[in-house]
């Protein structure tokens, strides 16, 4: 992902989506981008109920529009129907990337954007920020998860874009290669402990030629090797260094995580302390 140009910001207007808008607003005068406010009507609304709550809706958007806009920010409101996953992921086609809150409540219609946070994601081919806190200050301490794959290189150069002053965690989670068998084979913890470190000599040095692709001063690069799982190693590191957003590439979805949560990145966006960037694979 380039420096963005166009930001869609989804919002249920609940609290958490007021975080995502700001923080898009935050954003945007960072890179002098501009902003689409849309909100999407379910489909699931009954009709009766569908013109008094476009109205609300309206007045709604228009309210929160002026509010980013007193702040200097290009913003335009877009109000929606249909399925409100589909709409947003079909919506942010047309931008550089998509910002919404991890949970909606649901406080002018009676649905949430928890759970479509998960379906965005799952389902648009842009660059996805899901806000879960407060906050409008530059990112100045991220996490990049590195597996050593394109899509992770992808997440740590646009994480770098965002917070060009700030610094960059570089952690790979690794795993050594058939440590339970090891183990059933009654391998002494001493031999298993050496293979560990071996394992982890090999990510470092995989690390330093990663860090050295990107177009970073090393200073601001902390590279990690930690041993575990890596959902539970991402976000237990992410909380130990006090990062502020945690930048992730996607992978192509396969048949799997089109109907469960399956992938590292989605186990990541669903357990983190912080902000969470979503770099798919391929996102221009």
């Amino acid at each position: 992902m380039t420096e963005p140009r166009s930001l869609l910001v989804a919002t249920d207007f609940s609290a958490e989506a007021g975080f995502a808008a700001r923080r898009a607003a935050a954003l945007a005068k960072q890179t002098s981008a501009s902003v689409l406010l849309a909100h999407v009507l379910p489909d699931s609304l009954p009709a009766a109920l569908h013109v008094q709550a476009a109205a609300r809706a309206q007045e709604a958007l228009a309210a929160l529009t002026a509010e980013l806009q007193r702040d200097g920010v290009a913003v335009s409101p877009k109000l929606l129907s249909g399925d409100v996953a589909a709409e947003i992921a079909a919506a942010a086609a047309g931008h550089d990337a998509v910002v919404l809150g991890a949970r909606g409540q649901g406080t002018l219609l009676d649905f949430a954007l928890g759970r479509t946070s998960l379906r965005v994601v799952r389902g648009t081919r842009r660059p996805a920020l899901v806000v879960k806190r407060p906050g409008e200050s530059p990112y100045r301490r991220l996490l990049a998860a590195v597996d050593f794959s394109e899509p992770a290189f992808a997440a740590a150069a646009c994480g770098a874009r965002l917070a060009p002053d700030g610094v960059l965690h570089l952690v790979n989670a690794f795993e050594v290669d058939f440590e339970s068998t090891l183990r059933l084979a009654g391998v002494d913890e001493a031999k298993v402990e050496d293979y560990r470190r071996e394992a982890r000599g090999r990510a470092m040095a995989a690390l330093e030629a990663f860090a050295a692709r990107l177009a970073v001063p090393r200073e601001r690069l902390w590279p990690a090797a930690i041993h575990g799982y890596p959902p539970r190693v991402i976000c237990e590191q992410a909380a130990r260094v006090g990062a502020e957003l945690i930048v992730i590439g996607k992978h192509r979805a396969g048949l799997l995580e089109r109907a469960l949560i399956g992938s590292v990145a989605l186990q990541v966006l669903e357990n983190a302390p912080c902000d969470v960037l979503v770099v798919p694979e391929g996102a221009a």
